[in-house]
């Protein structure tokens, strides 16, 4: 499988040296940087050209800030930002420009609830959307917008394997907030949805993708039984997942826990061979880090 993965994904890279979601599409930092963390773990000599344009594209791409932009022709900052870190993390030549990255990431914050929408709600007696602690606060999709659950998991991936490099007080301010945002966030009997664990009072289900991702973002918490009950969650809805995203990020999880993980592995080689994820960038992307040695990367 890993010989075919391999093999459409090159097939899928872009002129320019990215990829885009899905073939044909243009590319996007979080489809690039992922595809070049799963060339790199291949370790070939052979992808050599691919590997190095991958690098170029994401380098010449780099915002003055810091950041990343979410696609190509597009300036503005994105959540994006967190994948590029990874992806051009053990690169020596490009140890300045993810230090410049991180030091922008430990800037950013989601946004609160202004004083005025407090006021009005509380004048007019409505009931609250959501329950949560508002004074955590994580990263957003959009720079100065709400906090959610995945963005805020990839930056604490990104961040933590760049401690050493990066201002201490800065990154103590940020990441345990952004950890106990994630906490907060947590469903009832453990696992993660996308925003919010309820609404209006109704309980969230959570989602395996999620789930694995919020998890491998709090690996050096692994004792914690919120972490526990969640593992567990994401153990049953493992069963029910067919999808390349949640087989791909769970077998990562499971591996970062000390977990069996042939069980998902076998169910991820066998969804390929009978979809190919649809040409999707991130799906391929996740099975080859799955299948091979990409859990390097996202080990704290």
């Amino acid at each position: 499988m890993l010989q075919d993965a391999t093999a459409l994904l090159l097939a899928n890279q872009n002129a320019d040296g990215g990829w885009g979601a899905v073939p044909g599409n243009r590319s996007t930092t979080e489809s690039t940087a992922l595809a070049l963390v799963a060339l790199q773990t291949r370790e070939q000599a052979a992808l050599g050209p691919a590997i190095e344009k991958a690098k170029t594209w994401l380098i010449e791409r780099q915002n003055a800030d810091g950041s990343w932009p979410l696609a190509d022709g597009l300036k503005g900052p994105s959540w994006s930002t967190a994948f590029a870190m990874l992806a051009l993390s053990e690169s020596m030549e490009s140890t300045e420009r993810v230090i410049r990255a991180g030091r922008w990431a430990l800037a950013q914050e989601g946004s609160k609830i202004g004083l005025l929408a407090k006021l009005v709600l509380a004048l007019r007696f409505q009931k609250r959307a959501v329950h949560l602690n508002e004074d955590l606060i994580g990263w957003s999709w959009t720079p100065n917008t709400f906090s959610w659950v995945e963005p805020t998991s990839y930056f604490l991936i990104a961040l933590k394997k760049l401690k050493r490099q990066l201002p201490p007080k800065a990154f103590q301010e940020r990441v345990p907030q952004g950890e106990l945002m994630i906490y907060d966030r947590m469903c009832e009997n453990g696992g993660w949805n996308y925003g919010n664990s309820s609404v209006y009072g109704e309980r969230l289900w959570p989602y395996p993708d999620v789930t694995a991702v919020a998890l491998i973002a709090l690996q050096d918490h692994r004792e914690r039984k919120e972490n526990q009950m969640s593992l567990q969650a994401l153990g049953e809805m493992a069963k029910n997942t067919g999808s390349g995203l949640a087989l791909g990020w769970t077998s990562l999880c499971y591996e970062l826990y000390g977990k069996d993980s042939a069980a998902l592995k076998s169910l991820l080689e066998r969804r390929f061979g009978k979809t190919k994820f649809l040409g999707e960038t991130k799906a391929i992307a996740l099975s080859i880090l799955a299948m091979g040695n990409g859990v390097r990367y996202f080990r704290i």
